[in-house]
């Protein structure tokens, strides 16, 4: 069965409420494939987004995508939102999505940033992003990342 036809998701995905992907790093040539699986998810309330450590190549570009571009996506389920979960990788694709979700997700109840040792500017930039909801934030420092 194909999971899109002409440019109609099916109802299959509408119905999806709880998504777990892993995505090795959050490489430039992975963000529309995901956005493109994320259109079809009205109804999605829980998102973790894993990354792996083994996937973290310096000259990987992972820095393409910002706040503009993640603005102009229009993501069906961002209002829905009550849990993410981002483990950040190298790069700013992560860090540029998760304070997207913050400044835009109104229901959002939690979010769960796992970060490495050196990426504490990052975790400040996230903290500094206009929150649209009263949601509890986590930053987990995974050595393992690093």
């Amino acid at each position: 069965m194909a999971v899109f036809y002409g440019d109609f998701m099916p109802l299959l995905l509408e119905n999806v409420c709880y998504l777990s992907i892993h995505v090795g790093s959050f490489r430039d040539m992975l963000v529309p494939g995901m956005v493109s699986t994320f259109e079809g998810m009205c109804n999605l309330s829980t998102l973790e987004i894993k990354s792996d450590p083994e996937f973290f190549e310096p000259k990987t570009d992972c820095s393409g995508f910002n706040m503009g571009y993640w603005r102009l996506q229009n993501i069906s389920f961002i209002h829905q939102l009550k849990e993410v979960t981002i483990e950040l990788s190298i790069g700013s694709n992560g860090i540029q999505f998760a304070k997207y979700v913050l400044e835009h997700a109104q229901n959002l109840k939690k979010m769960t940033v796992f970060h490495a040792p050196q990426q504490s500017k990052a975790v400040r930039k996230i903290t500094k992003s206009k929150i649209a909801s009263s949601a509890k934030l986590v930053f987990l420092e995974d050595r393992e990342r690093g």
